[in-house]
């Protein structure tokens, strides 16, 4: 019986005892006076000492659903449902018949539906050559026709010579939330060439609501285009607005000096980002050298670390109007963008080719799969293939050559099977004794892995563990060709494969872990940039849950590692869990005011996320510094431990609340199953960290919705209808017993 029953039982209990009692007292007539109170009795024995009470039982389950399920009065799925997303279409410019006027027609909708009630225009300009020109106050008034269909006038507009670029901005009355941005050529483009950008490439990160900037929403569709009428034109009034490309990059990778600090979530010198059909790749790569290109993304002439004998670039007096190609010059100076991009390589170890992340090209040419695990209890012997280009590899291949890739058997020592449990539908019990609910990993060798017919088999031996579930992880990257024809190779971003298997048996389970995380959602941000440690793990959410579970937790680092007490820490916290949930929530709100600082320690590095300009309680700053109150020194003696120090205000570009940006679609669940959404550990209790029974636990739909909601008002409320961290007689195995 779960704790909606049992409240239903008993409160038919409490109100049938009470028609019962109502019913057998009868009716004798009306009450009398009450009589004066008698004098007080001798007092009696004192009888014998009763048997202890039972303890106050605490059943661990969390109620949200109760209230915040979909359909519920205080609906989580309402109050998370994103603003609406207004949109223009249908957009139309005719003549009036006798007259030089325009008129501008359109249907607008609120989320897909034809909307009244918008009467202002906020905004109009008109771009003809290189002037851009504001028209608002010429413009008629807005007319709404019905039905969601507007119309207003241009008076002489017909008059005007040439193709021109309208932009428009319409809102309901004053109302900051209901206006949109539009544009229309009449009678034709007046741009030439490639669209710079497209749509998609915007709306990859931006989301469906568009882009937000200039005090309204840049429809999705439109892309870079509505930004062609002000950038790069002149106003009217001598002022020149940065060109659309100088104004992106300068704004993506923070040249300039504006309030808001951008996060970029991948790297600037990978073009096809944002140039991503290959006709705008093609313009951008054969871009030459300028002031205003360069210094677009590199701000001055100080980002680059000059050769001998050409320090005289820093004494230019204005390297924007400098004439670069009096230098630069085909067969002389690097003259194009690749020339100077080409080699380069990312924070991941992709290298940039002819504007592409060719670790992300490459990479995505593999079908890479670990087709079988057989378990006899001794011995897990595990299968795995892999195609490249569409055709079948040997994944034993020593001799790497074109179409033909190399994985371990070359020397690269870097591939390695990766192995966790499941309690529940949750990989949480990792065998690793250092690090509370890791897995374990045992390298891919020539001595432990052979190959027949295009099939590779690793043998090693198995985990003394006691599961019904498991999960393996071949991680590591292939070796291509490199694009630069050097002999050793790239690593590729092939993604990370993984399998499942019944542990002693070695067959697929009926079903799978559940689906939470849409990687291809992922992917569309984060290009060649989502794992950003280790390298060996690629572009694989079901891969990460290995080790970011909910069972994770650093209090090891801040505890054996750095000996640091936790009124010292910079959180003042035991411990932070780095399960995924918790971790994507916490970065990806970290930036906005208000939130409390997310503070991760790891030996290679202590990471604090935090709106700008929070100070954290004895933060010594970033760089290689000491952390502050540790006690063990990084060789594990006495003394002081040394770390890089990080301190990051993520800005993220569409609006916390769109779950659909990341999740799989119907996966967010607002109040889980408590037998399969394993709880979350917020202190890994003693120091033998694969001993989860001593764990300090919060419950799942509690975690999912702190991480985002960090006031103590908040917690409190969600504390009070779950439990307050705590552990159990049986840790996560009594939240289980306790819905059954």
């Amino acid at each position: 019986m779960n704790w909606v029953d049992k409240l239903t039982t008993r409160t038919w209990s409490i109100l049938v005892i009470g028609i019962l009692a109502f019913a057998m007292g009868g009716c004798d007539g009306k009450d009398g006076a009450t009589g004066p109170q008698g004098p007080q009795g001798a007092e009696g024995p004192e009888g014998p000492e009763g048997q202890p009470g039972p303890g106050a039982s605490i059943t661990p389950l969390e109620s949200c659903g109760v209230c915040h399920d979909d359909g519920s009065f205080a609906s989580a799925p309402d109050y998370h449902a994103l603003d609406p997303i207004e949109f223009v279409e249908n957009i139309v410019i005719a003549v009036v018949p006798d007259t030089d006027d325009l008129e501008v027609s359109f249907d607008l909708r609120r989320d897909g539906t034809l909307t009244a009630g918008y009467d202002t225009i906020q905004r109009g300009y008109r771009t003809e050559g290189t002037v851009r020109t504001s028209i608002v106050d010429t413009l008629s008034d807005l007319t709404d026709i019905g039905g969601g269909s507007y119309s207003f006038t241009i008076p002489g507009g017909n008059a005007v010579e040439g193709n021109v670029r309208y932009l428009f901005r319409v809102a309901a009355g004053d109302d900051r939330e209901t206006r949109v941005y539009f544009y229309k050529d009449y009678p034709a483009s007046p741009f030439e060439g490639p669209v710079a950008v497209t749509a998609e490439a915007c709306t990859n990160c931006h989301g469906p609501e568009g882009i937000g900037v200039h005090g309204g929403y840049f429809q999705a569709e439109d892309g870079g285009e509505p930004c062609l009428v002000c950038h790069g034109k002149d106003n009217g009034e001598g002022r020149i607005y940065a060109s659309l490309g100088t104004a992106t990059h300068a704004y993506h990778n923070n040249v300039w000096d504006v309030d808001e600090h951008i996060t970029y979530p991948t790297y600037m010198t990978n073009c096809s980002v944002c140039h991503a059909d290959q006709d705008q790749l093609d313009a951008v790569n054969a871009m030459t050298v300028s002031g205003e290109g360069c210094l677009s993304c590199h701000g001055s002439m100080d980002s680059w670390d000059f050769q001998a004998g050409l320090e005289f670039h820093l004494n230019i007096a204005d390297p924007l109007a400098s004439p670069c190609l009096q230098c630069h010059v085909e067969g002389g100076a690097r003259q194009l963008v690749t020339e100077f991009h080409n080699g380069e390589t990312t924070e991941r170890g992709g290298i940039i080719w002819d504007g592409v992340d060719t670790s992300v090209i490459e990479g995505a040419k593999f079908d890479w799969q670990i087709t079988g695990v057989v378990d006899d209890g001794v011995n897990l012997a595990i299968s795995w293939t892999a195609s490249y280009d569409g055709a079948p590899v040997d994944p034993c291949n020593d001799t790497l050559g074109p179409g033909a890739p190399t994985f371990h058997a070359a020397g690269d020592g870097n591939l390695s099977m990766l192995r966790n449990y499941a309690q529940g539908d949750d990989f949480i019990l990792g065998m690793s004794t250092s690090a509370p609910g890791q897995a374990l990993s045992v390298n891919v060798t020539v001595d432990n892995t052979a190959c027949a017919a295009g099939i590779a088999t690793t043998t090693i031996p198995v985990d003394d563990v006691t599961a019904e579930r498991g999960i393996v992880a071949l991680q590591g990257k292939p070796r291509t060709v490199s694009p630069d024809g050097a002999a050793v190779g790239q690593r590729v971003r092939a993604k990370t494969p993984t399998y499942e298997w019944m542990v002693g048996d070695g067959a697929a389970p009926v079903a799978m872990r559940r689906d939470i995380v849409d990687n291809d959602q992922c992917l569309k941000c984060h290009v060649g940039s989502l794992y950003q440690h280790g390298g060996n793990r690629v572009d694989n959410a079901g891969m990460c849950i290995l080790c970011h579970n909910s069972a994770s937790n650093e209090k090891n680092v801040r505890v054996s590692t750095m000996g640091i007490d936790p009124a010292d820490t910079y959180d003042g916290r035991e411990g932070e869990t780095y399960e995924l949930k918790t971790m994507l929530h916490r970065i990806h709100s970290a930036g906005l005011e208000g939130q409390q600082p997310y503070v991760i320690y790891r030996g290679r590095g202590i990471y604090a996320f935090a709106p700008e300009g929070t100070v954290l309680p004895n933060w010594p700053g970033t760089g290689s510094q000491v952390a502050f109150g540790s006690t063990i020194d990084n060789d594990g003696n006495p003394g002081s431990f040394v770390v890089n120090h990080n301190f990051h205000s993520p800005t993220y570009p569409r609006s916390v609340n769109e779950c659909a940006s990341c999740h799989v679609e119907d996966s967010v669940e607002f109040q889980p199953d408590q037998t399969q959404a394993m709880a979350t550990t917020v202190d890994a209790g003693g120091t033998q960290w694969n001993d989860q029974i001593d764990d300090v636990l919060q419950g799942a739909a509690t975690t999912a919705c702190v991480t985002c909601h960090t006031s103590g008002p908040a917690k409190g409320h969600a504390y009070q209808n779950g439990w307050d961290p705590q552990a159990f007689e049986e840790g996560r195995q009594t939240i289980i017993d306790a819905v059954k």
